[in-house]
């Protein structure tokens, strides 16, 4: 583009702004004629200092702009650029304003599934734990699951042995971390440490076998600056280290979650533990939930202070608890 003046490097046109949350908004323009690349600046309305968005094509004509503020305005321009120099530019464009979204926060109400490998009575087998929240809930603090029955095998382990695995999804990442025993206290308490890819501890959590069954502490929400999820989902798997109860009968499960702004939700679920061979039930995988009601039949009524009814895809019944303290 040699012999290029700054009048001839022409600049984008038609800006606007759609798509705006209280987080992001999307930047759209008309390509300029010639371009090579772009660059666009934004601020709030009123700030003296700009943040930047650059190496943006040629042949876009929409950017994201992030990690705004809710309910505050705010300004962006382009540039366009005609050779990979960066001197034979358009100079910056008018501004396009914009304002974000008040934020909305939604109700605290984590679902918890607790599944098992087998239901058959006094066998060591998997046990399995999945958390996920909806974007814009409280951000999980503290919690518990115990159980009314079965322990953990924890004399067979020793500290450094793989116990099993977690998988934690949000809307920036993905992990999976090894789970090992970390410090063991007797045959009835241990403390469990993830690992990452690269061998980093990442967290820990503990187990116990309680006077009748077994207490998990369950893992806080990751820390995202903030007391809000945008959407989150964490799964436990213990290899062979659970033990199903003795005897045949209901294996109930109760757990007591608490938030980051003191939203609290109890819970309660229950399996049939069955023995003897003809008895014998093995679940091929994590239940899933089929509906989500009030206790007259409203589907997806979500208050504080409510029972809600949660049906799972093998026939079984949940309720819920709502608290808002």
């Amino acid at each position: 583009m040699a012999g290029y003046s700054h009048s001839q490097c022409i600049n984008a046109d038609n800006l606007n702004t759609n798509s705006v949350t209280h987080l992001n908004a999307l930047a759209n323009w008309s390509p300029a004629p010639n371009a090579d690349h772009y660059i666009i600046h934004y601020r709030e309305l009123g700030a003296i200092n700009w943040s930047n968005l650059a190496n943006i094509g040629a042949n876009d004509s929409t950017r994201n702009i992030p990690g705004l503020d809710p309910s505050t305005s705010y300004e962006w321009q382009i540039k366009t650029y005609c050779d990979t120099s960066n001197q034979p530019n358009s100079g910056w464009s008018y501004s396009d304003t914009f304002t974000t979204i008040a934020f909305v926060a939604a109700p605290f109400n984590p679902i918890i599934t607790k599944t098992l490998g087998t239901l058959e009575c006094d066998v060591k087998t998997n046990l399995y734990i999945n958390i996920s929240q909806a974007a814009n809930e409280p951000d999980i603090g503290t919690g518990t699951i115990v159980s009314d029955g079965g322990y953990f095998d924890i004399s067979s382990i020793n500290s450094g042995d793989s116990v099993g695995y977690t998988t934690m999804t949000t809307a920036t990442q993905n992990i999976t971390a090894l789970l090992e025993a970390g410090i063991i206290l007797g045959q009835n308490y241990a403390i469990i440490n993830s690992y990452d890819s690269t061998g980093s501890l990442i967290g820990f959590f503990t187990i116990e076998n309680d006077n009748s069954g077994i207490r998990i502490q369950v893992p806080g929400s990751p820390n995202d600056g903030n007391n809000y999820t945008s959407g989150y989902v964490s799964e436990l798997y213990f290899t062979e280290l659970f033990v199903t109860p003795q005897n045949a009968g209901p294996l109930s499960f109760f757990t007591d979650i608490s938030s980051e702004l003191n939203d609290q939700i109890y819970a309660t679920d229950s399996v049939q533990i069955w023995c003897g061979a003809t008895g014998m039930i093995e679940l091929s995988g994590p239940k899933s939930i089929i509906a989500v009601s009030d206790l007259i039949g409203r589907k997806n009524r979500s208050r504080a202070n409510t029972i809600q009814l949660i049906k799972l895809s093998d026939g079984t019944i949940k309720k819920r608890i709502i608290m808002k303290k």
